[in-house]
């Protein structure tokens, strides 16, 4: 008895030992890696610091001139502290290209104005504003190049079977969305390797990986089997399962992620309040943030009256278009609710015949979509030219009348229906917590295809989530897919 109680002694010893020095080199591996893209950052700055010299002096002065050689010990020791702090140093295997463009405008824009206070804290009267604009924009595009090309030969690796990672996924119905997306980005390089959830999740992903049943021996399976990471995706999270797989993953050296809709609360919207000496962790539910908030206001306003006077020959010629084409006015005005159920009049380019509402009762029978929304894929009520507006989403332009208003906003969940709010659920109706916008995550994740529940769902997270980064993305992806012309 004491032999056998000394045997597992042992042998748990040296699992625990195993266990920490796989995660002992990972951690080595990844921090290795990190200070080398670090200075690989250091590296670009320095090379568009000497061709901005060049472009803006018409000579290369790297150690020649005084001003120029204080300002690459500065470059040395700004560029690598902020490649770190703006996570640019890091590999994601999900991160999308927009976020990439964001992190190294953050990076040029902030290191661009470090060195022109360091200009004039070390009266560096050589170095001028115009060398420095130069200096950041040369910055930027070389090292989104650099990303990109490194982001695209990571992707193209994982895609082909590479550099991939496998994971067990525990969950229930919330974890669709989760499944789907691993499933159809090939390039982020994570394999499915079980599944342990409800008959639903194996109707839907039973073809995609072995269906497990919930009393499987989790630690036997990550011994016996190669697993990288194990997913814990349950709307109702069991505290004492996740303590006992915590304790499973950490003793085997496998990596546990978690998700929880919890989570999207607590991510820039938590503050401690006090009553007396009392804390208490109070969470608000629209952003919080004045400043960026402020600067979302001036963006909407700026871009909007930009695009209002540079296309206002593309207004002309898409209302020449809707008269040729078919009879009846040139925009659509229809009431729909905005910030907290105030009502406006939102403008579009008419897409319709003038009888289209009436139509719409006779055509409701083929409604495609669940919920309180309405939306055919051949819709007999569009016109040729509406047919063209749709798919490129030309005939959202008008709305930016609408943002100059401040009834909307560039990014923010779609304005819906007086008729829609009134058959909204309880929980739905924080989606009008926040000013309404002309392109949401929704119009940019696949539209029409996805069910009104998760289309509310997506709203929630936006404002749950909200930053200028997220609206800097979306606004991207905006563009893509008009280029595509995805649009219905």
């Amino acid at each position: 008895m004491d032999r056998h109680y000394i045997g597992n002694k042992r042998k748990k010893k040296h699992k625990f030992e195993y266990s920490d020095q796989r995660e002992s080199m990972l951690r080595e591996k990844a921090k290795v890696v990190n200070r080398l893209l670090a200075i690989v950052d250091v590296f670009i700055a320095l090379v568009s610091f000497n061709i901005a010299v060049f472009i803006d002096k018409g000579e290369f002065l790297p150690f020649q001139n005084k001003d120029s050689i204080i300002l690459h010990f500065v470059i040395l020791a700004i560029w690598y502290v902020l490649a770190r702090t703006f996570r640019l140093n890091q590999l994601y295997r999900s991160r999308p290209y927009s976020a990439v463009l964001f992190a190294c405008l953050s990076l040029a824009v902030t290191g661009t104005a470090f060195l022109a206070v360091s200009v004039w804290a070390f009266n560096l009267f050589s170095i001028g504003l115009r060398l420095l604009l130069y200096f950041g924009a040369i910055d930027l595009g070389l090292t989104f190049l650099f990303k990109v090309f490194n982001y695209a030969f990571l992707k193209n690796a994982r895609a082909k079977g590479h550099n991939t990672s496998n994971v067990v996924v525990i969950g229930d119905n919330s974890a669709r969305s989760f499944l789907r997306q691993i499933v159809k980005m090939k390039e982020w390089g994570y394999r499915v390797t079980a599944i342990m959830g409800t008959e639903e999740l194996e109707q839907e992903f039973g073809a995609v990986a072995p269906f497990l049943p919930d009393d499987t021996d989790v630690e036997a399976l990550l011994r016996e089997k190669t697993i990288d990471e194990l997913i814990y995706c349950k709307e109702g999270a069991d505290q004492k399962e996740i303590e006992r797989l915590l304790s499973i993953t950490s003793e085997v050296g496998v990596v546990f992620r978690m998700y929880s809709s919890f989570f999207n609360m607590l991510t820039n919207k938590t503050h401690l309040h006090y009553f007396g000496t009392t804390p208490l962790l109070t969470i608000s539910n629209t952003p919080l943030n004045y400043l960026e908030l402020r600067i979302k206001d001036l963006f909407d306003f700026v871009f909007s009256l930009f695009v209002v006077v540079v296309f206002s020959p593309v207004f002309v010629l898409l209302a020449l278009a809707i008269k040729l084409d078919s009879k009846g006015p040139v925009f659509f005005s229809q009431k729909r609710v905005g910030l907290r159920g105030r009502k406006f009049n939102v403008y579009k380019f008419r897409t319709m015949v003038t009888n289209a509402e009436e139509l719409k009762k006779k055509l409701m029978e083929q409604n495609e979509m669940d919920g309180p929304v309405f939306k055919i894929t051949k819709d007999p009520r569009i016109t040729r030219v509406g047919h063209f507006l749709r798919k490129t989403s030309l005939d959202e332009l008008p709305q930016f009348f609408n943002v100059l208003t401040g009834d909307m906003s560039v990014v923010g969940p779609r304005p819906p229906l007086p008729d829609e709010v009134r058959q909204y659920e309880s929980w739905q109706v924080r989606r009008l917590s926040m000013k309404p916008g002309i392109t949401c995550i929704w119009q940019v994740s696949g539209r029409n295809n996805i069910p009104f529940d998760e289309w509310m769902k997506m709203d929630l997270q936006y404002i749950d989530n909200w930053s200028l980064k997220l609206d800097f993305v979306i606004f991207l992806k905006t563009i893509r897919t008009m280029v595509r012309g995805d649009g219905k």
